[in-house]
């Protein structure tokens, strides 16, 4: 039996290159609390998205059993007062994760724009999946700022486990095929 490999071309290797060099040379940022960590990590996750990683690897991943994913756009589809455009978000946020934290790394308007929908309309549709429990808010206080402060989402663990690197135990949480799935819907954590 083959094993069926993609081809890399020298461009390709030369800029999985120069997108590693660069995530190296961020992470130093991280620890410097007078720096935007969510522009740094919006940019960590874009080239994460432009590079591919090697087959073999798990780096970044995101965990989710088809019957959550399938819980959560039922629930869209037959709650939501936007269902299409509902389900088009939700599955945005995935190719949108900070590896680390779960963080959805898009603005509201970010997300408006690729799903051609209003801003209040994104809010309403990020609600519902607070409201169903796929996702969590936290606030950011931010100097100078009125009000409760910023609203960041992420990815809630217990639908969605996002990670940067998946350990064998990790890999032995995936479902084998004809498992019994739970599917745990609720709260957030």
């Amino acid at each position: 039996m083959r094993n069926v490999t993609r081809l890399k071309t020298r461009k390709d290797r030369l800029r999985e290159d120069q997108a590693e060099q660069v995530r190296q040379a961020l992470l130093p940022f991280f620890d410097d609390p007078s720096f935007d960590h969510d522009a740094l990590g919006r940019v960590i996750v874009t080239i994460n998205r432009l590079t591919s990683p090697e087959p073999k690897t798990t780096e970044p991943f995101v965990m989710i059993r088809p019957a959550q994913n399938r819980a959560v756009t039922l629930w869209l589809m037959k709650n939501s007062k936007r269902p299409m455009k509902a389900v088009d978000v939700w599955t945005l946020l995935f190719d949108h994760l900070f590896p680390h934290t779960g963080q959805i790394m898009l603005t509201r308007e970010e997300i408006a724009e690729s799903v051609g929908i209003r801003v209040s309309d994104v809010s309403e549709i990020m609600r519902e999946l607070v409201n169903f429990g796929a996702i969590f808010t936290e606030r950011e206080k931010i100097a100078g700022m009125r009000g409760p402060g910023l609203v960041r989402y992420f990815m809630n663990k217990h639908v969605a486990e996002v990670g940067s690197r998946a350990t064998q135990s990790e890999l032995d949480l995936i479902p084998k095929p004809g498992a019994k799935l739970a599917i745990i819907q609720g709260g957030a954590s």
